[in-house]
């Protein structure tokens, strides 16, 4: 009856491939929307982070 109800390990391999991708997407998105969010920083928001708008481009860059 357990044999029936818990799958076997090897059909889980396809699964487990999903779910790496589904986390890299979710990565994705969460960077992008926070490059979004510091792109939209005012100047006196930025001021007070202690950096500059020149250097947001490399803030925001892939570090990989």
């Amino acid at each position: 009856m357990n044999a029936v109800l818990r799958p076997a390990v090897s059909s889980l391999l396809p699964l487990r491939g999903l779910q790496q991708w589904w986390r890299h997407a979710a990565l994705v998105r969460r960077q992008k929307a926070e490059a979004r969010a510091l792109m939209a920083l005012g100047q006196h928001e930025l001021n007070d982070l202690g950096v500059g708008r020149s250097e947001l481009p490399a803030l925001v860059r892939d570090p990989a």
